[in-house]
């Protein structure tokens, strides 16, 4: 009786088993060659520089009228924030940019 009892559960968890793995759902296989070029992934690149520049005191007369600028030299692009200014003479500014840019 055991014996039987036993080979019944086994028959059962065996077909639970077949039966499970036959009604998966199969994983789409797609080449990354296939998908369109918007969707290809591309690393992300990023490097910090400094950069400096003389300006003249007769358009930024105040060290409030010197602005942040944009940087843009290809293939990077980004916006630098002012580090240090220097009055270099009676007429001019040194003016030390630094920050971030992008790839």
């Amino acid at each position: 009786m055991k014996k039987k009892l036993m080979v019944g559960l086994l028959t059962v968890v065996a077909c639970f088993t077949l039966g499970s793995t036959s009604f998966a759902a199969s994983v789409p296989s797609t080449s990354i060659s296939s998908l369109p070029e918007s969707t290809q992934v591309v690393p992300y690149a990023q490097k910090y520089i400094t950069w400096q520049t003389i300006l003249p005191k007769s358009q930024f007369p105040t060290l409030g009228d010197i602005p942040m600028t944009s940087y843009n030299v290809d293939p990077y692009r980004g916006q630098l924030t002012l580090q240090s200014v220097d009055g270099q003479t009676g007429y001019t500014w040194t003016v030390t940019y630094g920050g971030y840019v992008t790839y």
